[in-house]
């Protein structure tokens, strides 16, 4: 029997770190973690919430939006620096550019209107990873099919899912929009999701299957998903899962990662910790 899998969405400030461990419970949990880049004041708590949450064993996907450009240059470097510290604790970061954004709204669109936008956006990649590993189909993608794609080439990743009920236009325009990765078509992993209609025949699915496996030739197969969508027409929903895509920035002269022994110390040290406090609510109790 397959354990329960449980999804978080933190942001920033709605981590509490003392929260009790979920370690030997029958529960895999997946932390999505959102932050959009470039206040210095929030590197500091980035990397202490990412390493608490990583001492949990959990899978860690971090969501992490770039500053617009015209924000200026010591903003950008900020945020790339916190993108990087993000990549050390997190086994997979999904990225998306702010300038890209901008492409998909106009010069009167408000404030207001642009950041629902771009909420909905990040908002798609995390529904369309929960709706794989939580939908049920004929061939499906668990939580363990996920962790196992993630571990094998840990780094950048991207999620896409474009649903269509016509495929006559190319493929690669259709799975086309300003804030994909350059570099989407050409990663090193992927997983595929097919979710089709009641009147798809097995010739539309065997010619999108050649399509898709034409557009992705760089990528190793890790794993094809397919599933009933239980409403008449001819319709498809695809979701595409790429890893090991090129970062977006490159690591600054003056970047250094946590030294790892450092890291174990710290471990050891909230350990210890965790231990005296627990060895404290016990004695109380006796």
């Amino acid at each position: 029997m397959e354990t329960p899998v449980k999804i978080h969405r933190l942001e920033q400030d709605d981590l509490e770190l003392d929260k009790p461990s979920s370690q030997g419970s029958l529960q895999d949990d997946l932390y999505f973690y959102k932050l959009i880049g470039g206040n210095a004041s929030e590197t500091d708590e980035l990397v202490e919430n990412l390493r608490a949450l990583k001492e949990e064993k959990n899978l860690l996907i971090g969501i992490f939006r770039f500053p617009f450009r015209f924000e200026g240059k010591k903003r950008f470097q900020i945020a790339t620096t916190q993108y990087l510290r993000m990549k050390e604790f997190c086994d997979a970061v999904i990225y998306f550019q702010s300038d890209d954004f901008m492409e998909l709204i106009d010069s009167q669109t408000t404030i207001r209107e642009a950041h629902s936008t771009f909420e909905a956006i990040e908002e798609h990649a995390i529904q369309s990873l929960t709706e794989i590993i939580t939908n049920t189909g004929e061939i499906n993608i668990d939580f363990h099919d996920l962790h196992t794609f993630i571990n094998k080439n840990k780094g950048a990743l991207f999620v896409y899912t474009v649903e269509e009920e016509s495929f006559d236009i190319p493929l690669k325009y259709m799975i086309s929009t300003p804030y994909l990765p350059d570099d989407f078509t050409d990663g090193k992993q992927l997983i595929i999701n097919i979710g089709y209609t009641r009147e798809i025949n097995m010739e539309m699915f065997r010619q999108l299957n050649l399509r898709l496996h034409d557009l992705f030739s760089k990528a190793e197969l890790f794993k094809i998903g397919s599933y009933l969508i239980d409403e008449p027409g001819e319709r498809f929903k695809i979701t595409l899962i790429v890893n090991g895509i090129k970062d977006p920035i490159e690591p600054p002269d003056h970047y250094k990662k946590f030294p790892k022994y450092k890291e174990l110390y710290r471990k050891w040290q909230r350990i210890a910790e965790k231990s005296k406090r627990r060895i404290q609510l016990i004695r109380k109790k006796s």
